[in-house]
């Protein structure tokens, strides 16, 4: 079988794609990630299968977020604010 060289996509979601990511030069795969917004496809969900927010996040987590593909698997990115993370530090 002949390995893959470009990210997977998620079908139909184009235009919750962010962008890409590139290996570290220890990744021997090689291959880069392509990076979608998981708010973007929670609110798509929401949109177009009449869940509430709160489902749709649920879903995007339960069976996007975590479903490893191999090499290549595309990852989610929430949004987030430095409240979510606790006392900041000054630098």
């Amino acid at each position: 079988m002949a390995r893959r060289k470009n990210p997977i996509l998620l079908a139909n979601l184009d235009d919750c794609l962010l962008g890409v990511m590139y290996p570290k030069a220890t990744d021997r795969s090689g291959i880069p990630v392509a990076v979608y917004s998981a708010d973007m496809i929670a609110a798509r969900l929401r949109d177009n299968h009449n869940l509430t927010l709160p489902e749709a996040r649920a879903f995007v987590t339960d069976n996007i977020e975590t479903n490893e593909m191999g090499p290549g698997t595309p990852r989610l990115i929430w949004a987030a604010t430095s409240e979510d993370f606790g006392q900041c530090v000054n630098p």
